[in-house]
């Protein structure tokens, strides 16, 4: 029911492309789009209405769409390629990247400012910023003109820092505010708020005057789970990442549901509960609606080479297998892969066989005695080359035999293990050894981070290309060349992200 649905909407909007029934709601032009669609792997120019493609083709195709209340984009010969899909990360972990700012190793006031203007990027309005580490060679206090140069960065999120003294810190207009301190407020007992000499305070607050300001900070700053994820699906944005699969296992899907409720979510997130945690309950996996930008359907569980874990993963997987859930398993080094292989395959003979996708996570050290399972059991391979030798692994070929021995592969970051960036890997360099496609270097790296990573999740249908009828997701990049030389530098950045056919990312600085 659900692909017929889905094929009869294509249909529907295809033919409004056709007719003009409809403006679009955004057109690209001029770029160099990369669509990962083999019957039409390069094209001028895109059109979206809603949140499908619904024209791909050249520059005269597409514009017959434009209307006057449609965006429109030239890219100017840059490369766009379908929204990256990111097949491993631990996403709330990386939104609490942001949750306190280090300041030991900044050496001047101007960089501070870069560091509050970084964060601010990517915080929701409201959101403290706290941290630690502010000395005399980054600030001067008591100077009210360097708290008052903090205040135009900062009009929404109100910051509180420590100094290397414990004791002394400072907090911007914003926080002053929320706490009520202003020149009427008299200083407490073995506390100073120190001010300037009209008698305003400079934000620098000292000894017991630090609580009149603490006491207003959420003590939750760390679990307020709304706000972390709204962080983190800034922040994918600007990297191009226009999914991810949160492996983290700590089950907050109702909180991404909510934010898609409210239009703050950014990005498309396939949240994968725990085994373990699922194992006590054995409940059913639920049935998404695959436009959601919020889906289940995985359990994840770990082996680390000890054989005791063995007999209660073989158990757990085996149960949530027959119960309908698909199963990805951490997996590092030649012994944890040949007993998840086992388990797995023993998990397909009992339960029979059927479209399931098994996944492993990381993969790295599968012993090539082992590699010819990979395709006859239909795994999937969820890798980081990035993160295991900072893509080395590229060009030693292993990603490679895993692909010629029948595994699909998904590339992912385990951010914020490493850094989110799914550039990074252009720069570890190729020495040809990964086709995928016949395709180029940069074509490998994004076929396995869209189309791969698509299929991992079980999305390849709707998502991963540039294609009428997919849903919209995109990427155009700050240049129309990244070259795969093997020591090419990293200079590609992201110009634009179009998420859910709306743009969700403008480079501006």
């Amino acid at each position: 029911m659900k692909a017929l649905a889905t094929f009869l909407f294509i249909l529907s909007i295809g033919g409004s492309a056709l007719t003009q029934e409809r403006d679009a709601d955004l057109v690209i032009f001029n770029g160099e789009i990369l669509t990962m669609d083999p019957g039409k792997p390069r094209v001028e120019a895109v059109a979206i209405i809603g949140t499908r493609f619904v024209s791909v083709g050249t520059n005269a195709e597409v514009r017959r769409l434009v209307g006057i209340r449609t965006t429109v984009i030239d890219a100017a010969g840059k490369i766009v390629i379908p929204g990256i899909n990111d097949a491993h990360v631990h996403f709330m972990a990386i939104g609490n990247k942001f949750s306190s700012v280090d300041l030991r190793n900044v050496g001047s006031f101007d960089e501070m400012r870069q560091h509050f203007a970084y964060f601010v990027r990517f915080l929701p309005k409201g959101r403290w910023i706290l941290g630690s580490g502010w000395n005399d060679r980054n600030l001067q206090p008591p100077s009210t003109s360097t708290i008052r140069l903090i205040d135009d960065l900062t009009p929404d999120n109100p910051i509180f820092v420590y100094s290397a003294d414990p004791s002394v810190a400072f907090a911007n207009a914003r926080a002053l505010t929320i706490a009520g301190i202003s020149r009427n407020t008299p200083d407490p007992i073995d506390g100073t708020i120190v001010r300037d000499i009209s008698g305003e305070p400079t934000g620098v607050l000292k000894g017991k005057a630090l609580q009149l300001l603490i006491r207003h900070i959420p003590p939750d700053h760390t679990r307020r789970w709304s706000e972390i994820a709204e962080t983190a699906s800034n922040y994918a944005a600007s990297y191009g990442v226009t999914s991810v699969q949160d492996t983290d296992s700590d089950d907050r899907a109702d909180v991404y549901r909510e934010l898609e409720r409210l239009g703050k979510l950014k990005t498309r997130i396939y949240d994968c509960k725990g085994l373990s945690e699922w194992a006590k309950t054995k409940k059913l996996p639920d049935f998404d609606n695959p436009d959601s930008m919020v889906t289940t359907g995985c359990v994840k569980g770990f082996h680390e080479g000890d054989d005791d874990w063995t007999p209660k993963l073989r158990e757990d997987v085996i149960a949530a297998d027959k119960a309908g859930w698909q199963v990805a398993i951490h997996a590092v080094g030649a012994k944890s892969n040949r007993i998840v292989l086992d388990i797995i395959e023993e998990t397909i003979r009992l339960n029979g066989k059927r479209d399931r996708r098994f996944r492993i996570e990381h993969a790295e050290g599968i012993a090539p005695a082992d590699l010819s399972r990979l395709g006859r059991l239909g795994i999937t391979l969820s890798v980081q080359p990035y993160l295991f030798g900072r893509g080395a692994g590229y060009r030693s070929g292993y990603y490679e035999r895993l692909r010629r021995a029948g595994a699909k592969l998904a590339l992912g970051s385990d951010a914020p293990m490493t850094e989110f960036d799914p550039l990074l890997l252009l720069s570890a360099g190729n020495d040809g050894k990964l086709e995928f496609n016949n395709g180029s270097w940069l074509t490998s790296i994004i076929h396995s981070h869209t189309i791969g990573s698509a299929f991992a999740e079980f999305k390849e249908k709707v998502k991963g290309q540039i294609a009428v009828g997919k849903l919209a997701d995109l990427v155009i990049l700050s240049q129309n060349r990244v070259s795969s030389a093997p020591d090419a530098p990293h200079v590609a950045n992201v110009s634009v992200t179009v998420a859910n056919g709306r743009i969700v990312y403008q480079r501006s600085y």
